[in-house]
């Protein structure tokens, strides 16, 4: 066994393990330690390192930034957890990758606000730091000549553009969504709104049937009518963005573009160019599923580094496409780690066993991406989604699912290499954290 995976096993019985641990004689008192933290320069530690100092009295934490120390002390509250006195020496710690994520499905089943609290703390917790909320969506139905009508449909935003919108069996205040992205950046967190169309876009058509195609389902915008739906698009949009106090703080937002009929990829194409466009215009960096080999065409799309592309399905896009047009991307391959909870395909709870032993984001599907490229990999995402509507299911079933899966990928997406300690020691240290 790798012997700084041992003293981290024994000593420092926290997760995600941190990147180095040098040990020093003697033991620290935590109950009594002087605890200090600064802000100092130090460029090894980029933008969310910290160095932990403890000696037989005291312990110091020193960060280049705020969110650091925010990391460091997360640290030492969890080193607390697990004893009264702790090993001296010095702890150097710094992730990977940038996101560390988690995606939520709110526009199927409605999560109260106070669970995406408890899902953010949680996170913030073992530093996961992107947390990635899907606004809006509607039951899954194959078939066009679906009664749609029937059908479960919810945007969960207060609207005031278009007040028949916003869902009327739960939804968030633009007053406390704010509220909560901005808490969650004191947490360390960033919120990522999602808000997804062409397709998944029942409640949009649910406000104005004209929109829905009559082709392909009522839950896709028909892109015949394109010059008629962006301009209400970009007013709803402009709602949450614009302002002196916008809904949406930033810096990112979700414009969805997965699951278009493939038919219609030139005017998909086009589409997810015009979304794109629209965030940028407003000063926001854009997010979008990955669909371009999917929708293989001609019409260009804007890419950029600034523009984020969750890989979730290879066949829809590419990775090794995405990277060659300069696209950020985020690993969230729906074969490992998607979960949804009694549907009886993906996960319904992940194989944490699996994901620990022989996954990380480099691996996004079946691709592996290369060091020259891996300045472009933001990182990974897990999710949870919510089809099985109307199987009794609840927000605390969900919770049970999401926990476990946190512990692991945060180790995953901290350290992103095969861990330092092997399963068997990792699981019980992982099963005795809160």
């Amino acid at each position: 066994m790798n012997m700084l995976g041992l003293i981290m096993a024994t000593i420092l019985p926290v997760i995600p393990q941190p990147t180095e641990f040098t040990p020093h004689e003697g033991a620290c008192d935590l109950k009594h330690a002087v605890i200090t933290s600064s802000i100092v320069e130090d460029e090894i530690l980029g933008e969310e390192g910290y160095r932990m100092k403890i000696t037989p009295e005291a312990v110091e934490i020193t960060a280049a930034n705020e969110i650091g120390l925010v990391w460091g002390q997360q640290t030492l509250i969890q080193l607390r957890e697990s004893g009264e006195t702790v090993q001296c020496g010095e702890i150097l710690d710094k992730p990977l990758y940038r996101v560390r994520g988690f995606m939520l499905d709110v526009g199927r089943m409605y999560h109260p606000m106070s669970f995406l609290y408890r899902v953010a703390k949680y996170m913030a917790r073992y530093k996961m730091n992107v947390l990635h909320i899907h606004l809006n969506d509607n039951e899954i139905c194959k078939d066009p000549n679906t009664d749609w009508s029937t059908k479960q449909a919810a945007f969960r935003l207060e609207c005031e553009t278009y007040p028949g919108l916003t869902a009327d069996d739960g939804h968030y205040t633009k007053k406390e969504f704010r509220k909560f992205m901005l808490d969650c950046r004191d947490m360390g967190i960033t919120v990522i709104p999602e808000i997804d169309v062409p397709a998944h876009s029942l409640a949009f058509t649910r406000y104005r049937p004209d929109f829905g195609s009559k082709e392909y389902g009522m839950d896709h915008l028909d892109l015949n009518k394109m010059d008629e739906i962006l301009p209400f698009l970009d007013k709803l949009f402009a709602e949450y963005l614009t302002g002196h106090e916008p809904t949406f703080i930033g810096p990112y937002c979700h414009v969805g573009t997965d699951e278009y009929n493939k038919k219609e990829a030139e005017k998909f194409r086009l589409f997810t160019d015009k979304m794109l466009e629209m965030v940028e215009k407003y000063g926001y960096k854009a997010c979008a599923w990955g669909a371009l080999t999917h929708a293989k065409g001609s019409t260009p799309v804007r890419a950029s580094s600034d523009i984020t592309m969750d890989i979730w399905h290879n066949p829809y896009y590419q990775p090794a496409e995405a990277l060659e047009a300069g696209y950020s991307i985020v690993s969230i391959p729906d074969g490992y780690v998607y979960l949804v909870p009694f549907a009886g395909y993906y996960y319904d709870f992940l194989n944490d066993r699996w994901l620990y032993d022989s996954w990380g984001p480099r691996w996004v599907g079946n691709y592996y991406v290369p060091d020259e490229k891996l300045h472009l990999l933001a990182g990974g995402k897990f999710a949870l989604w919510n089809d099985m509507l109307g199987r009794g299911y609840n927000i605390e079933d969900n919770w049970i699912r999401i926990t476990p899966a946190v512990k692991v990928l945060s180790q995953k997406f901290w350290s992103g290499r095969r861990a330092d300690m092997p399963w068997n020691v990792f699981s019980p240290i992982s099963s005795a954290m809160p």
